[in-house]
């Protein structure tokens, strides 16, 4: 070797891409990277290498294709200042799930919940304003059993606390985040501390719904009612008995597609084997009432009365509630004040099977 190679050899450099950190270097020519790498660029360097830098170090230098520059090691971290940064945000995220927490139960249960209560409350207002009673406000009010106009009034109550506990923490969470952004010392986070337990507590800001009675003042109970509001009572009525007219018959009520005809030939099938004395009649295809019986370890007999008996409670709940609703439609169309159209929504709610129809299924059908 030359004394001029050797005074000024030949290094392939590899650097990173993006940063030109020395990831490694060599003084073999044909060196190549063991795979294709877009990550990092190899360049010739012909000279000395910066003094003491090695494979082991060589990630503290930077190189342009030109020259090295040397990183240099961080500075020592100032301890009281990395400790001051860390509780500053540890107490940023108390405050942050502090204020979360009183804000969750004000927020909507479902997707698109704020879409639909920015629509509640605007038909709630129209309403209070004069105009007809908006559907969804109609299906609310039938939902919790409250007259149209109450439950508007109710809307209206329920925004207004959301709005006062949204503003009232958001003074609170502005106030504590600024103050502990600017403290300098431990002392005064600890104050801070302190300030966050007793101010930012769930007992003192937690939302406590307005309560909105469930009848109509007396002196408003035999008042002459608008026509309009009677046919938005008498509706909102009628989706009330709806409603309850369908959770008595729902334990009757099957999940599967073309369950009826299904229960229709089980019947069918019931009513010949009994014929038969207890035998499925020659030539006809009992597949349904077999499976039944199969499943539930019985006879075909015992199937037969069981799915007889299945459907006689149901036709009998079907009745008594279709005996209901008819009698209470007549009731709602025939009241003509607030009383009677409250007495009309009581009777609704309390309605129930008589207990002779509330027996235990014997089996599915």
């Amino acid at each position: 070797m030359s004394t001029e190679l050797a005074q000024n050899p030949t290094w392939l450099i590899v650097s990173q891409v993006k940063s030109n950190r020395v990831v490694y270097f060599t003084d073999d020519t044909d060196y190549r990277p063991p795979m294709q790498a877009d990550w990092c660029y190899i360049s010739p360097f012909r000279g000395a290498l910066p003094q003491g830098m090695t494979l082991r170090n060589c990630w503290r230098w930077r190189f342009d294709g030109m020259a090295f520059a040397d990183a240099g090691k961080p500075p020592p971290a100032n301890k009281a200042s990395t400790l001051l940064a860390h509780n500053r945000q540890s107490l940023l995220d108390q405050l942050a799930e502090r204020i979360q927490a009183l804000r969750s139960p004000l927020e909507p249960s479902t997707p698109q919940g704020h879409e639909l209560r920015a629509r509640k409350l605007a038909a709630a207002r129209a309403f209070l304003a004069g105009e007809p009673a908006a559907e969804i406000l109609l299906t609310t009010a039938a939902a919790h059993q409250l007259p149209v106009a109450a439950m508007a009034r109710n809307l209206l109550a329920l925004a207004a606390e959301r709005d006062a506990v949204m503003a009232n923490t958001e003074a609170l969470r502005e106030s504590l985040a600024v103050a502990v952004r600017r403290a300098t010392s431990q002392t005064e986070l600890l104050e801070l501390r302190q300030r966050l337990i007793n101010e930012v507590a769930a007992d003192r800001l937690e939302p406590q719904p307005p309560t909105v009675p469930h009848t109509t003042p007396a002196t408003q109970a035999d008042a002459p009612m608008s026509e309009a509001t009677l046919v938005d009572e008498r509706l909102r009525l009628r989706l009330q008995l709806r409603n309850r007219i369908n959770d008595l018959r729902r334990p009757w009520q099957s999940h599967y597609l073309l369950d009826d005809t299904i229960v229709a030939r089980k019947a069918e099938l019931a009513a010949a084997v009994l014929r038969a004395g207890g035998a499925l009649p020659a030539g006809m295809d009992g597949t349904l009432l077999l499976s039944h019986a199969a499943a539930r370890g019985q006879n075909l007999a015992v199937a037969a009365r069981e799915v007889q008996e299945d459907l006689r409670q149901m036709r009998n709940v079907l009745v008594a509630t279709e005996s209901m609703k008819d009698a209470l439609l007549l009731r709602i169309a025939a009241a003509g004040d607030a009383s009677a159209l409250e007495a009309v929504g009581r009777t609704i709610a309390t309605l129930e099977l008589p207990a002779a129809d509330c027996t235990e299924q014997g089996g599915e059908a």
